[in-house]
């Protein structure tokens, strides 16, 4: 569910993998039941299948089987190219041939593996320059510290720690927020450095690299940076005050004082080279069309992402090993996919009695950010569907004490009383959240202004790990949901006149970010244009008063560019409540400046 600003091109045609669908879930029942839901799922969990990750075999026969089972079902194709919806994203970054390391001080020239890697945050390049130690690399004026203080970095080489004075007491770590790695790579350009280097100290533990990973293409700080080993840089410590990288890290922490200290002896050198992979995925989309004349013409949506996390080592594993694990991703979301798969058989049986049309989609790349329901709602296959309204599965296969949560409840006023009666067979103790907005694909469509439900059963401890497997699936918790989705999309068919739409009110509420204020957007994740492409904003909130739209894109905060999403935090960390600014923006091919004011 998550961050982050992709790179897209043209979608491109791409090769169908031949996949054998297994027997036993070759069925034609029509009723939702906890066999079928667990048969489909066992299969999507499978090993075979890889984790899922978008631009593998996994992916391509997981979009076989689906297609498969739709075509069995009597489900017509409503995609691009039958029943696919092809398109591209930047999913993973991999080391280029040209990664180089070296010391003046020392003869051999390192290449990036054991030693030293570029992270994922580098830009590609070459840095030369003298080495400054700058301690955490961090400004924080509250605190009354500054590792920057009195330093001279233009045209260095900056050398920093991971982490913070304060991270061996989690429970009290003033500097937590800027432990993050890109605003400590941030902080030291904004100070001069041409190149980068992060070390972990000798106090942080084992001296283990930074794996490389996507974070999204938007953390790029445009200046290379490198991960190296603390044999490579601890030399420089011999002529500090304190001798040893060891005891200045001990005294940086104990006293919170600073530490930072030009090297006069050689300079460094390397060379940074990341290879952004594309992967060649697509979207599944079927359809079963209404039989009323007029009504026949509006689309009810129902959708869950396929996608997973392959083997965890591209992007978004909590997975704390070292090693590459399938994820094979059984709640997350193989059971959203066999509930839309079966609510897609429920439906086709009843064909003949729908008025309005179904649309049963299948999303990938959800797991970088929403990516395939991004690229659905602003292409034109939108513009051909008139859709009324969008139920969402993601995570439905871990009911634990009938507690469900629903999401999007505010966004028609159909949906709560709805809801409310339905529930009186279903009995969940259900939690209500209004907002349409949140970390799954129905946030693409109520950024277009449509109604949406999303149905989630919960957090659990093995989320976006290795272990996220099939047994755990409680079936008969997830059929109970998909009978409730069924009377929902029941009602939603017969209705005379399709769901009103609510944008939901903002809620006055302390960011969970750390921020102290906020700007009310909802960024799109899926945009690669430079700036932060907005896909709407939240009613009440500081940017709907400001007058900014969805597709609007942000490109200064106050004295701040931004350049992306990364920068757009930073920047509204800066900020106090009741504090004006202006906003810069680009409307189509006009730029426009408002003033806001930050709520307090």
């Amino acid at each position: 569910m998550k961050i982050s600003k992709y790179i897209f091109l043209l979608a491109l045609p791409f090769f169908l993998y031949f996949v054998s669908v297994p027997a036993e879930v070759n069925k034609k029942d029509p009723k939702i039941t906890s066999s079928e839901v667990m048969d489909h799922i066992k299969y999507l969990a499978s090993d075979e299948l890889a984790g899922r990750f978008p631009g593998t075999e996994g992916d391509y026969s997981t979009r076989d089987y689906i297609i498969s089972e739709l075509e069995s079902y009597g489900v017509k194709p409503a995609g691009e190219d039958g029943f696919l919806q092809p398109f591209e994203y930047v999913s993973e970054i991999k080391l280029g041939p040209k990664n180089r390391f070296s010391v003046s001080d020392f003869s051999q020239d390192i290449k990036a593996g054991g030693e030293f890697t570029p992270v994922f945050l580098s830009s590609n390049g070459t840095a030369t320059g003298s080495m400054v130690f700058v301690g955490y690399g961090i400004n924080a004026p509250e605190l009354n510290y500054n590792d920057y203080a009195g330093i001279d970095l233009k045209g260095k080489i900056a050398v920093l720690l991971q982490f913070s004075p304060g991270y061996n007491n989690p429970h009290d770590n003033p500097f937590s927020k800027y432990e993050r790695l890109r605003i400590k790579c941030q902080a030291a350009k904004d100070n001069g450095a041409a190149g980068i280097i992060v070390v972990k100290g000798p106090e942080s533990g084992e001296d283990e690299l930074i794996r490389l990973r996507m974070f999204g293409a938007g953390e790029n700080v445009d200046i290379p940076v490198i991960n190296v080993k603390r044999e490579l840089v601890e030399h420089i410590f011999k002529s500090s005050k304190y001798g040893s990288m060891l005891n200045s890290q001990k005294m940086i922490d104990s006293l919170r004082t600073p530490d930072s200290f030009e090297y006069s002896g050689g300079t460094v050198s390397f060379t940074t080279d990341l290879i952004h992979v594309q992967a060649k995925t697509g979207n599944v989309i079927g359809k079963l069309e209404g039989r009323d004349k007029n009504l026949k013409n509006e689309y009810i949506v129902i959708g869950a992402h396929m996608d997973h996390l392959g083997d965890g080592t591209k992007y978004g594993s909590l997975y704390d090993g070292h090693e590459a694990s399938i994820h094979n991703g059984a709640d997350d979301n193989a059971s959203g996919t066999a509930g839309v798969l079966e609510l897609a058989e429920y439906f086709a049986s009843k064909k003949k009695e729908l008025k309005r049309s179904i649309i049963f989609m299948f999303f990938s790349g959800e797991e970088a950010g929403l990516i395939g329901s991004a690229y659905f709602t602003k292409s034109p296959l939108m513009k051909k569907y008139n859709i009324v309204s969008m139920i969402n599965l993601d995570m439905i296969g871990r009911l634990t004490d009938s507690k469900l949560t629903i999401g999007g409840t505010g966004t028609s006023s159909i949906w709560q009383p709805l809801l409310d009666s339905l529930n009186k067979t279903s009995n969940f103790t259900a939690a209500y959240n209004k907002d349409g907005y949140g970390p799954s694909d129905h946030a693409s469509f109520y950024g277009k202004d449509i109604p949406v439900l999303f149905f989630f059963t919960g957090l659990h401890k093995q989320y976006h790990r290795p272990d996220d497997d099939w047994p755990l699936i409680n079936t008969e918790g997830e059929v109970n949901i998909l009978k409730m989705v069924t009377g929902i999309v029941t009602y939603v068919d017969k209705l005379a006149v399709k769901p009103d739409f609510i944008k939901v009110q903002e809620e006055k509420k302390e960011s969970n970010m750390g921020f102290r204020v906020t700007l009310g957007v909802i960024p799109d994740y899926s945009s690669t244009k430079e700036g932060l492409e907005i896909t709407g904003v939240k009613s009440g909130g500081v940017a709907e008063k400001g007058g900014l739209l969805g597709g609007d894109v942000i490109t200064k905060l106050g004295q701040y560019e931004i350049k992306n999403i990364y920068d757009y935090t930073d920047a509204l960390s800066k900020f106090k409540p009741g504090e004006e600014t202006d906003v810069t923006f680009v409307r189509g091919t006009e730029t426009q400046t408002v003033r806001i004011t930050f709520a307090k």
